[in-house]
C-alpha cells in the first residue's frame, strides 16, 4: 500500500532573514519535495550578503525571488514546522500553538567580513551544514509522515 504525502508548510527563521534562514530556504526549494511550500523570515531583517549568494551559486543552488521578510509577511496560521535557528522562535513574538518548532543550532556567519577567504569558507561551513539538515528533514518526513 503506497503512503501518500500531505500538504505542509515550512517556516526557516532566524534573527536576520540573511544568510542562515535564507540559505535553508533556497537548499529546500532546490529540492522541490512534493505538497510542501517554503518560506523564510526574520525577526528584525536585514539584506541577504553578497557571500550568500555567492556560496550558493557554488553549489548551482539560486536565491532568485528571495528577499529577507519580517514574521508578519508570512502565514504563519498555516505553518506546520518552524525550523529555527539560534533560538529566534523565542525572540519573535507568539508562534501558533499548533507549530511544531525544532531548533537547529548553528551560528550565523558575520556579513561584515567581507569577502575574505576565512569569511567565504565559514559560509561554505554553514551552508553545507544546512544543505545536510534540509535533505535529512525532507528525508525524515518522507519516510515517517503519511
Amino acid at each position: 500500500m503506497r503512503r501518500t504525502i500531505r500538504d505542509r508548510n515550512i517556516l526557516f527563521l532566524c534573527e536576520d532573514n540573511a544568510s542562515l534562514s535564507q540559505m535553508a530556504e533556497a537548499v529546500a526549494k532546490h529540492l522541490d519535495p512534493p505538497k510542501v511550500k517554503i518560506f523564510s523570515a526574520g525577526i528584525k531583517p536585514t539584506p541577504i550578503p553578497s557571500q550568500v549568494y555567492k556560496v550558493m551559486e557554488e553549489l548551482g543552488v539560486s536565491l532568485k525571488g528571495q528577499s529577507s521578510k519580517k514574521m508578519n509577511e508570512v502565514p504563519l496560521n498555516e505553518i506546520d514546522l518552524v525550523i529555527s535557528f539560534e533560538g529566534a522562535d523565542k525572540k519573535g513574538g507568539l508562534l501558533p500553538e499548533k507549530i511544531k518548532v525544532e531548533n537547529w543550532a548553528l551560528p550565523a556567519p558575520d556579513s561584515m567580513a567581507g569577502n575574505s577567504p576565512a569569511s567565504l569558507t565559514k559560509y561554505r561551513h554553514q551552508r553545507d551544514e544546512i544543505n545536510k539538515r534540509v535533505f535529512a528533514l525532507f528525508m525524515d518526513y518522507w519516510r515517517n509522515d503519511a
